[in-house]
C-alpha cells in the first residue's frame, strides 16, 4: 500500500507539471510566471513527497525486522505529525492548482499576456539551440524507456531466485519509479529549455542531471543485487550523461551570453 501511495503522488507531480506545459503561458515561454504563481503548490508537494517516502520507508524497515511487536518510535512520531500536516496542506494546494488551472485564460491569447511576453522578450533573440543536444535527449528518452522496462523483469528476477527481503525489495523499487519521474522532468526540461532558449527550464534539466547521476551509480554498484547485465546497461546511461553535460554546459554559456530575460 506505501508503494502505491509513493507512485501515486508521484504520478500527481507529473500530471501537475504536464498540466503547467499544457498552457498557453508556458509555450509562451513564460514559465516564471507559471512558477511565480504555483510556488507554494511546487514546494508543498515536493515536501510532502520526501515526507511519505522518509516515513514509508522507515516504518517498512522498523516492522520488517520487528514483526512480531508493535514498533513506533519517537522519531518515526514526530515524523508522521510532520508528514500528516503537510498531507493536509498538499491537498489543499493541489486541488486549489486544478482549479486555477481551470481557468480559461490560461490557455488562450490576449492582451495581458502579450504585453508579459514582449517585456520579457524584447527583440527576438538569436538561433542558439543545440541540434545535437536536442538529438541526444531524444536518444536518452528511448533508451531510458528500455532501461525502466528491463530493471522492472530484472527485479521479477531477482525476487524469484535471490533472497530479496521485502524491505531491500521495496526500496530498490521505490528509488527506480523516483529515477522514473526525475528522468520524465529532466529530459522535457532539457528539450523545453533548448529549443526555446530559455535559462530556466534549461537549468532545472541541467540540475537534476545530477539525481539521475547518483540513481545510475547506485543500480550500477550499491543496490542489493547488481548483474552484470544492469552494470551494462547503466554504465551507457552514464555515457549519455557526460556528453549530455558538456552539451549543457556549452548550451548554458550560449544562453547566457545571449540577450534573454528569464
Amino acid at each position: 500500500m506505501f508503494i502505491i501511495q509513493d507512485i501515486g503522488i508521484l504520478f500527481n507531480i507529473i500530471i501537475i507539471f504536464l498540466m503547467f506545459f499544457n498552457t498557453f503561458i508556458f509555450q509562451a515561454g513564460l514559465v516564471k510566471l507559471l512558477i511565480h504563481r504555483f510556488t507554494g503548490t511546487i514546494v508543498v508537494t515536493g515536501i510532502y513527497f520526501v515526507l511519505s517516502v522518509s516515513f514509508h520507508v522507515w516504518i517498512q524497515n522498523l516492522r520488517w525486522w520487528n514483526m512480531r511487536m508493535y514498533v513506533w518510535t519517537d522519531g518515526l512520531q514526530a515524523l508522521f505529525v510532520f508528514q500528516r500536516f503537510a498531507a493536509v496542506l498538499y491537498y489543499y494546494f493541489y486541488k486549489r492548482t486544478i482549479l486555477c488551472l481551470g481557468d480559461p485564460r490560461l490557455y488562450e491569447d490576449s492582451e495581458w499576456l502579450r504585453n508579459e511576453f514582449f517585456r520579457n522578450k524584447g527583440k527576438p533573440p538569436p538561433v542558439l539551440s543545440l541540434p545535437s543536444l536536442e538529438v541526444l535527449l531524444l536518444l536518452n528518452s528511448w533508451y531510458y524507456a528500455a532501461y525502466f522496462v528491463a530493471e522492472i523483469l530484472l527485479f521479477v528476477y531477482k525476487s524469484l531466485l535471490l533472497p530479496y527481503t521485502p524491505a531491500n525489495l521495496t526500496l530498490d523499487l521505490v528509488m527506480l519509479f523516483l529515477y522514473l519521474g526525475v528522468e520524465v522532468i529532466r529530459i522535457f526540461f532539457g528539450s523545453k529549455g533548448n529549443l526555446s532558449q530559455r535559462k530556466v527550464p534549461f537549468t532545472i534539466s541541467l540540475v537534476l542531471l545530477g539525481p539521475s547521476t547518483i540513481m545510475a551509480i547506485y543500480y550500477m554498484l550499491l543496490q542489493t543485487y547488481v548483474l552484470r547485465l544492469e552494470v551494462t546497461i547503466n554504465a551507457i546511461l552514464l555515457v549519455f550523461y557526460v556528453f549530455e553535460l558538456l552539451l549543457y554546459s556549452v548550451g548554458l554559456i550560449s544562453f547566457s551570453r545571449a540577450i534573454i530575460i528569464d
